[in-house]
């Protein structure tokens, strides 16, 4: 039996992608194939190329600063940062130069910009493929390929469970890592995503100039309450649609295990937690370990 794994969307939260996956493999469970989507084709390029100790290495080690330096936060067209240095980071030290030379089989996926078309990733160099799963939209600018423009794959498929199977995964375990996400929610969540916003807004608050301007909130005359910030109402935007958009193909293409670790309390941007979303990834996997464990066997021929 070949087993899948699939790695979602979540910007900074897909740190968590990491301790899910050495807890599944010190549980024994063997992952053949590997798909990803925005931070999950990040991390997914590491570990199916054998990097992904590495990969946690440097993450961990990230200061807020670092993350903010990384970013390459300035107005441009079609976002708002480059993302270079991450990119060449992950190219440079984590990941194989094409998806031939992994040591697993891998795809990921991005969201052509004008058809809103899926376009998977499984063949030839890496670099565009990340780079255009990852451009989150408004954040990274759109990354041009065969005469189109490319945005992140979240946009139409935040959690691959079809690329798995077009990998030739008979058995898939998929990661969510927007599980938090309710249209109803309850009064805490609520205030926990509201916090995550304004945490979100305090860090672009430390670039400078015109750009601070553009991401902060601000109070408008007679209105003692501040309206969010552009990045703010963009995150939160794309978090509703990938919300719905993950239940949704969830519900038309269910995996066999499905992974929600609890990151309510994680904003956008908090990079530099990464030692404490492994830990939670880990955590999580450890209190479904008997759920798995017996999916596993059932599911063997």
């Amino acid at each position: 039996m070949k087993i899948g794994i699939a790695l979602g969307a979540g910007a900074a939260r897909g740190w968590t992608h990491i301790g899910i996956i050495k807890a599944l493999e010190a549980l024994g469970v063997k992952i053949d194939v590997v798909a990803g989507c925005s931070i999950g084709a990040y991390v997914g390029a590491a570990y199916a190329s054998g990097k992904l100790d590495e990969l946690e290495e440097w993450a961990c080690s990230l200061t807020e600063w670092q993350v903010l330096s990384l970013m390459g936060i300035g107005l441009r067209k079609g976002g708002l940062a480059t993302g270079q240095k991450v990119f060449r980071k992950l190219k440079n030290d984590f990941c194989a130069p094409s998806f031939e030379e992994m040591n697993k089989p891998f795809a990921v996926v991005a969201t052509d910009l004008h058809s809103g078309r899926e376009v998977m990733f499984r063949s030839g160099p890496l670099d565009d493929a990340i780079q255009a799963s990852c451009a989150i939209p408004a954040l990274f600018s759109p990354v041009p390929y065969e005469g189109r423009w490319l945005v992140d794959g979240a946009v139409v498929n935040p959690v691959p469970v079809n690329l798995c199977r077009q990998l030739g995964a008979d058995f898939v375990i998929a990661v969510n890592l927007n599980a938090d996400f309710r249209p109803q929610r309850l009064d805490k969540p609520a205030e926990n995503h509201e916090e995550n916003e304004k945490k979100t807004e305090r860090f672009l608050k430390k670039s400078s100039g015109m750009v601070r301007q553009w991401f902060s909130s601000d109070s408008t005359p007679g209105n003692n309450e501040a309206p969010p910030g552009i990045l703010s109402v963009m995150s939160s935007s794309l978090e509703i649609l990938q919300a719905r958009v993950t239940r949704s193909r969830l519900a038309g293409d269910p995996p066999d295990v499905l992974i929600e670790p609890h990151l309510n309390d994680v904003g956008l941007l908090e990079f530099h937690r990464a030692g404490e979303l492994c830990e939670k990834g880990q955590a999580t996997v450890n209190r479904l370990a008997e759920q798995i464990r017996y999916q596993l066997v059932h599911e063997e021929p």
